[in-house]
């Protein structure tokens, strides 16, 4: 569902069908105020909305405790030294319940409250994670790389991305931690480019090792996600900040290299790979545009190799599908490529559509799946009694102001079944014989539907 932005003579439109998703909360900790009062009340204000416009029949609202990933391994790793005696998926099946019963006791809405990891949910999560990488796998999007990953040698293991903290690499990043292969502000780069790492388990300087996972290439969908990004700027209302964000990712790959650092320009561009120069007078660094990563890493090569100081602009890096954490859902095993588990942070986009299934399956429609996520039928679209709220608002408060609801009701030409609360959610049409010849009451300027009383009054 896109938020259209709207001529002047159109109205707003709603979907046939809508699946809500709140927010997964990591299932590491129960739910505080900022969890509830900042994304739950949103979203379930939201599905209660949808429900009273096109049925609550055709309103699936879920979310599900998010198992997987590194916050909840150290967490966990915390809690053992702490004394805490339970299995990790214990540990976290307590916290899921917990934050069950937490969304129950504030009224939230859910019809379906799952975890990626646990019961029917958590299996059919594994299923639905197994078909994105076959489908992935077979239409070319995602390719097996070598990479270098933090490795802990005094505690002679691989570190997950919040094991490791340093400094971000991005030029013009204030963000006071960054973590393997992103900051706190959501900068993404290579763990090569983090500056200052050190282990968290050790507190010591950890050394980068190849390891061998699958990545989606992003860098070819470069071009498709500019047009949209360009499309949501042109017609809807998408926030200007969240376009803004997008697009700063959306450029070539670049190398900031400070003059300070540069002896003779001429001799190391002639030493780089195919690229532009960008030398203006009042920057600090020079920047070298390329046209792929390939490139750019070249480059980078020579740069270390002359021990020339640089940082690397944002641009869509490879994304990792795939890492060697045992706390996750197993990888298929692919081209001598096995052991690996999904990293967490793609296999929880599609946990929605685990959830759908794992919901449908309870209420014995999982025939109906497609015709959530996937028909076409499903983008039909209706339009909004524009009416609605106002006649609703005008049945709650009959009772303490009826003579300016009375006014309401007659200026709408309706009868006195207008207050049966038993219809209190049908539209105004229902109320109506002819839609098509109903007409108005004339309405005189300025008519004030809710007097002021005498005290409001000041005499001039």
């Amino acid at each position: 569902m896109i938020c259209k932005r709207l001529a002047s003579n159109e109205r707003p439109i709603f979907p046939k069908r809508a699946i809500i998703t709140a927010g997964m909360p990591y299932g590491n900790k129960n739910l505080h105020f900022g969890h509830i009062g900042g994304m739950f009340i949103h979203a379930d204000i939201f599905a209660r909305f949808l429900r009273d416009r096109i049925g609550k029949d055709n309103v699936i609202f879920l979310s599900g405790t998010d198992c997987y990933g590194s916050p909840i391994m150290e967490s966990y790793r915390k809690q053992r030294e702490a004394g805490y005696e339970g299995t990790l998926e214990e540990y976290v099946r307590v916290n899921h319940e917990n934050q069950r019963k937490t969304l129950e006791n504030y009224g939230i809405s859910l019809d379906f409250f799952g975890a990626s990891a646990l019961g029917e949910a958590g299996s059919i999560h594994k299923q639905v994670s197994a078909e994105v990488f076959h489908t992935l796998y077979k239409n070319g999007y995602i390719k097996k790389m070598s990479m270098p990953q933090f490795y802990d040698e005094e505690k002679k293991i691989f570190l997950n991305g919040r094991q490791v903290t340093g400094k971000c690499p991005i030029p013009g990043c204030t963000s006071e931690k960054a973590y393997a292969d992103e900051c706190s502000l959501g900068h993404q780069f290579l763990p090569a480019e983090l500056i200052d790492p050190v282990s968290l388990l050790s507190n010591k300087t950890p050394v980068l090792r190849d390891v061998e996972n699958w990545y989606f290439d992003l860098e070819y969908c470069m071009n498709a996600v500019k047009e949209y990004n360009d499309f949501l700027r042109k017609n809807t209302n998408t926030r200007k900040y969240q376009l803004k964000t997008v697009e700063e990712f959306l450029k070539k790959p670049l190398l900031y290299v400070p003059k300070k650092y540069i002896d003779d320009l001429g001799k190391l561009a002639a030493k780089l790979p195919p690229h532009k120069c960008i030398n203006e007078e009042k920057k600090p660094s020079v920047v070298f545009e390329f046209d792929n990563l390939d490139d750019r890493d070249k480059a980078k090569n020579v740069l270390e190799a002359g021990s020339i100081h640089y940082t690397s602009g944002k641009t869509l890096v490879p994304f990792r599908l795939s890492g060697n954490v045992e706390w996750g859902i197993p990888f298929p095993e692919c081209e001598g490529l096995k052991d690996l588990t999904f990293w967490v942070w793609p296999e929880s986009l599609w946990a929605p559509i685990s959830f759908t299934f794992a919901y449908l399956k309870e209420q014995g429609k999982e025939a109906d799946l497609s015709s959530w996520w996937y028909d076409a039928d499903s983008r039909k679209q209706l339009i909004i009694d524009c009416f609605y709220a106002c006649k609703v608002m005008a049945i709650l408060i009959h009772p303490i102001a009826p003579e300016g609801c009375e006014m309401f009701r007659e200026y709408l030409n309706l009868g006195e079944e207008l207050w049966d609360w038993s219809h209190i959610f049908e539209p105004v049409s229902f109320y109506i014989t002819d839609v098509d010849s109903h007409k108005l009451k004339y309405l005189e300027p300025k008519v004030d539907f809710f007097k002021k009383h005498d005290c409001q009054l000041v005499e001039m």
